[in-house]
């Protein structure tokens, strides 16, 4: 599903965030990727949803290489994906209702379709009785799960969460560890950016670890070290 091939992101104070990277990630995989900060965690995150392009290399998602995408292709992308961030990113003048259905208004479906997919992707994260309050009535953990419902109500085949649990304590990163979990069985490809290492040991799945930009380890089953 996801290719990159000798991938290298170069800024222009001659920094590699990225150097030479290739790897595979398959449909319904669920993918950490850690490494410390500045190891090139979020530079790969951004080159996934093209927040950034590459210097050099080649990116695809379902076959088509997104590594020069045209800006006014890069909607039609990311609506193929739904997007977690640390810090929720989440309209604070909306209700929780109006947060998750924002992405599919525009998609000219009918007010029920919005409505039964609002609700669907509320319930998945445990959510659906507090839809109509602000996200300043909302805990961390509470804002986060929306984040999530926004970013699944489209149905998308590929779910992409930069250091979801950034912000979060140890119980409120197990929630949402486990919302994601849910969401790949149900055969969503997951890709997870963490520094948290007890979350990256529980939940053993595949672990790619950068370092200084380049891919040093990369196991199934593993562990943050």
């Amino acid at each position: 599903m996801i290719t990159f091939q000798n991938v290298t992101k170069r800024y222009k104070n001659n920094h590699y965030a990225l150097k030479n990277v290739s790897l595979e990630i398959h449909s319904g995989e669920f993918v950490f990727v850690v490494g410390a900060s500045g190891a090139g965690k979020s530079t790969l995150m951004k080159l996934l949803y093209s927040e950034e392009k590459p210097t050099s290399g080649v990116i695809s998602i379902g076959g088509i290489n997104i590594a020069n995408l045209s800006n006014s292709k890069i909607p039609n992308l990311r609506r193929c994906m739904g997007i977690v961030f640390q810090d929720y990113k989440l309209l604070q003048n909306q209700t929780v209702y109006d947060n998750v259905a924002y992405v599919i208004r525009t998609m000219g479906i009918s007010s029920k379709e919005i409505n039964d997919r609002v609700n669907g992707a509320l319930k998945i994260v445990g959510l659906h009785e507090k839809m109509r309050a602000k996200p300043s009535e909302l805990s961390g953990g509470e804002q986060q799960r929306v984040g999530i419902a926004r970013a699944i109500v489209n149905g998308p085949p590929l779910l992409i969460a930069d250091e979801p649990t950034g912000n979060l304590d140890p119980n409120n990163s197990m929630e949402i560890m486990q919302i994601l979990d849910q969401i790949n069985k149900r055969g969503i490809t997951v890709i997870v950016s963490t520094h948290d290492n007890a979350m990256v040991d529980y939940f053993r799945k595949r672990v790619i670890k950068l370092d200084n930009g380049e891919i040093v380890s990369d196991m199934q089953a593993g562990t943050y070290e």
